[in-house]
């Protein structure tokens, strides 16, 4: 069986949510069915033709301007699987690739869509691309066979708004990675931080992250021997990356893009795992900072929550006030979280794509049915 996955920049070590996923599932995926022949379709200038184990990947053109990436890489892609690839499956990625899940359908491919977050609450986007987002994400609720959605929250909001579709709908939540992968040797070192000294925050420089509230309340706690590294850099919004990396300083550190092993470097010799986000589906760095077994703050948003941490886990999403209270008191032995082994079983990999490969397969199973009914 062949599926082509749609909607992610590509793999591997390319800086994203989507992409983590992707590069953590696909491959898991085809070691535990070797009947399936995966491709990624990724875009020029982040995915390199060729193999990632077992994974085929290819390069579409795509333009490097934020706002027309998806709208012109996607149907390129799907056109392109068509004429090249004959999938039985498109899995796409995200509500704006799903979009053109009615195009997926009307070449006669069966759809899987992932629905990854609720993108269009992303202030970066304006009313033309809100109506797309939430016009993609229709798409997905009325054309595609399957959506897998990354939280219950998501599932609870579409099966809101899509009652008639809800059948459809199912969480998959995000795998947490494996706890003893290669580090990068001098990392800490390379950035002029100390084993223990210094808050880690993880992810893109986009204004729903939040960092700013990271920088301001570390500023305002000053917690004695304490460094703040960020590491990320900005997908589309520039702006709010410069504005960020302004508030750079001795003790606040801006790392950029780094490799996977330099962050799971990071993550394991941090004092404390910091995510101020206001928007998530179900945020990977949470269960990666869980896997390091490192102290862990997060903001209260309901995906956060459904992680299902310590109540000394969270705080008040956009509370500077609170956020610097609680990094004033190194060494945060209090925001260790006490169900680390619950929530790391609940949210293995291995588990996430053998119900993955039962959504996947689903399609294919329902052709056979059909075509034994059809015969005489």
């Amino acid at each position: 069986m062949k599926i082509c996955a749609i909607g992610l920049r590509g793999i591997p070590d390319v800086m994203g949510g989507i992409e983590t996923h992707c590069e953590q599932l696909y491959p898991r995926l085809a070691k535990l069915d070797n009947t399936l022949e995966i491709t990624i379709i990724g875009r020029s200038g982040y995915a390199q033709p060729g193999k990632v184990g077992d994974i085929n990947v290819v390069s579409v053109w795509a333009p490097r301007r934020k706002a027309l990436e998806t709208l012109v890489h996607t149907p390129l892609s799907i056109i392109y699987a068509r004429l090249f690839l004959h999938p039985d499956v498109i899995h796409l990625h995200a509500i704006g690739p799903g979009f053109f899940a009615p195009l997926a359908r009307l070449l006669g491919f069966r759809v899987v869509a992932t629905h990854h977050a609720q993108d269009y609450d992303r202030p970066k986007w304006n009313g033309f691309g809100k109506r797309f987002l939430k016009t993609g994400e229709w798409m997905i609720a009325k054309f595609a066979d399957e959506v897998v959605c990354v939280s219950s929250q998501i599932e609870g909001v579409m099966a809101e708004r899509y009652p008639q579709r809800r059948d459809r709908f199912v969480t998959i939540r995000n795998g947490a990675p494996v706890a003893n992968m290669d580090e990068r040797p001098g990392t800490l070192e390379r950035l002029g931080v100390d084993p223990g000294r210094y808050i880690l925050c993880v992810g893109r420089l986009d204004p729903t992250k939040r960092f700013h509230d990271a920088v301001e309340a570390f500023t305002r706690a000053r917690p004695p021997g304490m460094k703040l590294v960020v590491v990320g850099d900005a997908l589309g919004d520039t702006a709010y990356a410069a504005t960020l990396k302004a508030m750079a300083s001795a003790d606040v550190i801006f790392a950029g893009a780094r490799s996977a092993a330099e962050v799971r470097a990071l993550y394991r010799h941090a004092s404390l795992f910091l995510h101020p986000s206001g928007m998530e589906g179900f945020a990977i760095v949470v269960l990666e900072a869980l896997c390091a077994n490192i102290p862990i703050l997060v903001s209260d948003i309901a995906p956060h929550r459904e992680v299902g941490m310590d109540a000394a886990n969270y705080y008040p999403v956009g509370n500077i006030p609170a956020l610097a209270d609680a990094l004033a008191h190194p060494p945060y032995a209090g925001q260790r979280c006490s169900r680390r082994a619950a929530i790391l079983e609940e949210n293995d990999w291995e588990t996430v794509a053998r119900r993955h490969r039962e959504i996947l397969l689903r399609p294919a199973v329902d052709d056979r049915v059909a075509r034994e009914h059809a015969s005489p």
